[in-house]
This record gives structure tokens, sequence and C-alpha cells, in this order.
């Protein structure tokens, strides 16, 4: 009958769906969302809207609902409402009369974030900011943004499925898993991915040391070298050897100022094998100069600012300023210091979870 009068039974349903009279679609809906902030519905679980499971709070949820469809259903109006809210604004510290209280919503309630946030956290922690400008504006190029309903391929889909991403098989919300696990953990600290986007191309760090001309210690993630480039590293090793020989037998000779452009040609070439194997640009020898160490003294509160914003949304409190920057001082070099401050922070509990 519906077919006929329609011919596309997924109008009729729509229009059930939307009808005033549907006091299902808009409440399911509002509960849902609201869950998605809160960690936990007006009613939960959030898909189970049963008369044996009662609202949390049965007037909120009954004037969300209405104002929703009073709204025709805007989603953005529904969203903006929840996030100015009292509720949502809440700290997530509790004090002696919501210390156990989960339910009512009087405090926030710490909740980790989901797999695709997570990735795209950490690459925007990570990023220089002419690369944090690309992602923000096109969502192509994030977890989050269309592409998200596409299986992952790779290191990229190994990270989403260590923090949980559904393999989209199920028509259920419990395929997607928000409890941690050592992989989480062993991602973050050890992984190739993970440990690249701290250091290499394209990241803050590398902005950092050609801004400031510092020099950056040999990555700490490991390159993955084509055979090309496994010659080339080879034969300028060869290069590197016979220099060697040729400037040793030259100072031998007493013959230093002959021997001074075979220097320089032999530190060109360590540095092309620098660069190739992924260890930074700028500088040669064992450690920072005194400039790159009296930057810490005049920007080195600066930078650990900054790393600290761009990780935790926030500034370091003193006790954590004075530890970064004490770290700072005592590190080989500048670069290979804060690469360690950023590498602890996204490894943080705060980094992970949503508060």
């Amino acid at each position: 009958m519906i077919a006929d009068e329609y011919g596309d039974p997924r109008v009729a349903l729509m229009e059930w769906l939307k009808s005033e009279e549907n006091p299902y679609f808009a409440k399911a809906f509002v509960n849902r969302v609201w869950a998605n902030y809160f960690h936990r519905g007006i009613i939960e679980p959030a898909d189970d809207l049963n008369l044996a499971n009662p609202p949390s709070n049965a007037p909120l949820l009954d004037w969300l609902t209405e104002q929703f469809i009073a709204h025709d259903y805007d989603m953005r109006w529904l969203h903006r409402t929840i996030v100015l809210s009292d509720a949502y604004q809440r700290s997530w510290v509790p004090n002696d009369t919501n210390l156990l209280e989960e339910k009512n919503f009087s405090r926030a309630l710490p909740r980790r974030l989901p797999a695709e946030v997570i990735y795209d956290a950490l690459q925007r922690a990570t990023a220089s900011d002419e690369k944090r400008a690309d992602l923000a504006g096109d969502f192509s190029k994030r977890s989050i943004g269309p592409s998200s309903a596409q299986p992952y391929r790779g290191r990229t889909g190994y990270a989403l499925a260590a923090f949980g991403k559904p393999a989209r098989v199920e028509n259920c919300d419990c395929e997607r898993s928000v409890e941690p696990s050592l992989l989480q953990v062993l991602y973050l600290r050890n992984d190739a991915e993970a440990l690249a986007m701290i250091d290499q191309r394209g990241s803050w760090l590398e902005q950092v040391a050609k801004e400031k001309n510092l020099r950056m210690a040999p990555s700490a993630a490991p390159v993955q070298m084509n055979d090309n480039v496994r010659r080339r590293i080879n034969q300028a090793n060869q290069q590197i050897k016979n220099l060697s020989q040729r400037i040793e037998n030259l100072q031998a000779e007493g013959k230093q100022k002959q021997a001074e452009p075979l220097i320089k040609q032999r530190q060109r070439l360590r540095q092309r094998v620098a660069q190739a194997r992924g260890e930074s640009n700028a500088g040669d020898g064992a450690g920072d100069s005194d400039a790159g160490k009296s930057l810490i003294e005049s920007e080195g509160p600066a930078l650990v600012r900054q790393a600290y914003l761009r990780t935790l949304s926030r500034n370091p409190d003193e006790r954590e300023l004075t530890t970064s920057l004490a770290y700072l001082r005592d590190s080989e070099t500048v670069a290979e210091g804060l690469r360690d401050i950023v590498w602890a922070l996204v490894n943080t509990k705060e980094f992970m979870v949503n508060h």
C-alpha cells in the first residue's frame, strides 16, 4: 500500500521519522548527541530507549527533544545548545558532593578520544605551522574527514585499529572500542610513524630547528630506505673514506692549507649521508654551540609553552616549566631536548582524554 502511494518507501519512512506524532526519532537523536559529548546519555545505554530504562533527567530530555523538533531538526542548533550549556562546561575535577556521581552530569567525566580524533590530534600537535594550516583547511587529509568511511590501509590503518576504529561490519555502536590497550601505548611510544611525526620532514621540530638554526640529532624514527638510497649512501661513505685518507696524508706532510678544501668536501658528504638517513640538517659537531644553549635562556620558556599548547591546549604550570627548561639545559642539543618534551607530552593521559 505504501509502495503504491509513495513509489519509494524510504520517503514514507522519512516522513514518519520527522512527524511530530512520532515520539521516538527526535528523542533518540538528541540522546545520542548528548552521549557523544558526555560519554553517557540522558538515557544510558544510549541505544536502549524502553520504559524499563528511564532517563536520569526526563525534563531535560523532553525539553531538548521539543526544541529540536521546533527548530526543524537543526543539528547545528542542537550541538550549539549542548556545548554552550553549563553542564558541558563543568570541570572534570570532583568535589565532596560529586566524587562518586557519574549519571547526573554534575561534573565532566574524562574519556578517551575516539581513534580518528586521536590520530588527527597527533598529526596537528606535531606538524609545522604550514602543515597545520593545510590540515585545518582540507578535511580530506584528516581521519575525521570524508575518507573516514573508507577502509584504512598501511600504518594509518594500523594506528586507527589500535585505538578502536571499527571495521563497520556490524550495525552497532558496540563495534567501536574505547578501552585502553597495550598496542596504543606501544604505538605512541615506539612506532616509527608516531616518532616520524615528531621530528621528520614537515614537523614543528624541523620548523623550529630551521628558524633558530639549531642542530638536530639523528631522528628517533627509523627511516625506510630503498635500494637507490642505500647505494648512494654506500658510495658517499666510500668517498668519505678516501677523502679521510688523503686528508690524513696531507696533514702528516704538514700541508694543512691543501687539506682544508678536502675537509669541507668531506663535511658536505657527511651532511648528505645524514640527511639521507633522516638525521637533520644544521651544523656539524657533537652538540649545540654557545648560541644554541643561550637560546634556552632567551626563548626556551616560549618554546616549552608552545609545545604544551600544541599538545595539551594549555600553558605549563611553574613546576612543569621549570622541569622542562632544566631538561633542555641538560640535553645534548636544544632540538633533541625539545623532541623529548613533545614525545613525553603526547604520551600523557591528558593528551589522550577529553576532560
